[in-house]
C-alpha cells in the first residue's frame, strides 16, 4: 500500500484511540528486549510464539506492536454495526496476543495503534533498545509483491532502512533444535 493510500486509510481511524497494555513486571528485570510485529496473519502469530519461547530462554522483555491495517476492517463499511465489529475484532486480536504472552513471567507490553507499522516497530525498538525486531514473513500475492518491489512493505523497509537485526518467521515454523530448556 503506498504511503498516500495508507494515509487515506488511516484518516478514517483517527478516532481510534491507541491502546497500550503493560504486562506485570518480573524479577529479575529483562536482560534484553524483543519487538514483535503482530496482526491477524499466521506469520505474525508464529513470530510471537517464537519470541515468547526465545524470551523465556534469554530473559527478554517482549513488546508487541499491532498497527491497524485494512485486514482489521469489517467487510461491510455500511453496516450499522461497523464500529462495534471493528472494536470486537481488535479486542479479539489483543486477547489472542495477550494469551500468547501469558507464559512470560512479565516484562511484556502490547501496543495497538493506527500508526504506520514501520514507524511503530522502530519507535518501540528504539524506546527499549531492542536486541531485534521479529516479524512474520511477508504475505503472498500480487499486492504483497508490489509492496515489496516499491519498498512499501514492512519487511523491505526494515531490511533496507532499519539498523536493528530483523528476524522473519515463516507461518509454518517449527521451533526445534533448542539445546537447553528454559
Amino acid at each position: 500500500m503506498s504511503k498516500d493510500a495508507r494515509h487515506r486509510f488511516t484518516e478514517n481511524l483517527r478516532s481510534l484511540e491507541p491502546l497500550h497494555i503493560d504486562g506485570p513486571p518480573a524479577v529479575p528485570a529483562p536482560a534484553c528486549h524483543l519487538v514483535v510485529g503482530f496482526d491477524r496473519n499466521a506469520g505474525s502469530h508464529s513470530a510471537l510464539r517464537f519470541a515468547v519461547d526465545f524470551a523465556l530462554r534469554i530473559n527478554a522483555g517482549v513488546h508487541v506492536a499491532h498497527s491497524v491495517d485494512p485486514n482489521d476492517l469489517p467487510i461491510d463499511p455500511d453496516s450499522p454495526n461497523y464500529e462495534r465489529e471493528l472494536a470486537d475484532g481488535l479486542e479479539s486480536e489483543r486477547s489472542e496476543a495477550c494469551a500468547m504472552l501469558a507464559p512470560l513471567p512479565g516484562n511484556w507490553s502490547y501496543d495497538c495503534t493506527h500508526e504506520d507499522p514501520m514507524r511503530l516497530l522502530i519507535s518501540i525498538a528504539e524506546r527499549h533498545d531492542a536486541l531485534m525486531i521479529i516479524i512474520g514473513t511477508p504475505r503472498r500475492g500480487f499486492v504483497s509483491m508490489m509492496e515489496r518491489m516499491s519498498g512499501e512493505s514492512v519487511s523491505a523497509h526494515l531490511i533496507h532502512k532499519g539498523h536493528r537485526p530483523l528476524l522473519m518467521i515463516p507461518a509454518q515454523a517449527r521451533f526445534s533444535g533448542w539445546t537447553a530448556t528454559p
